[in-house]
């Protein structure tokens, strides 16, 4: 799959039939894809370089009540913290699989 935001074109590994796996420094700008398409970030899972299951990952609860556009808003917000925090953490080899309605 590949997306286009900002200009850049950034492309993702398959890795299910179901999912797709993107690198992780590539997170920000799947991130601003997301958004702008409106889309609610549940959670995500944190991969090896060989798309291995690290057993690192984030959720996101809905909050009952909240509007759509806050809910987008804060979990992409959300999911940027996790994934900065991870980086400074860990470093870049790594891929992220998001889970989104």
């Amino acid at each position: 799959m590949t997306i286009q935001t900002g200009g850049r074109i950034v492309a993702s590994t398959d890795f299910s039939d179901a999912e797709t796996a993107w690198r992780i420094g590539d997170a920000d700008a799947v991130l601003t894809y997301l958004e702008q398409q409106q889309k609610i970030v549940l959670g995500g899972d944190v991969l090896t370089e060989e798309l291995t299951h690290t057993y690192d990952s984030w959720y996101d609860c809905a909050v009952p009540g909240r509007n759509h556009a806050d809910a987008v808003r804060d979990s992409v917000a959300r999911a940027r913290t996790y994934l900065s925090d991870y980086m400074n953490a860990n470093g870049k080899a790594f891929y992220v699989i998001f889970v989104v309605v």
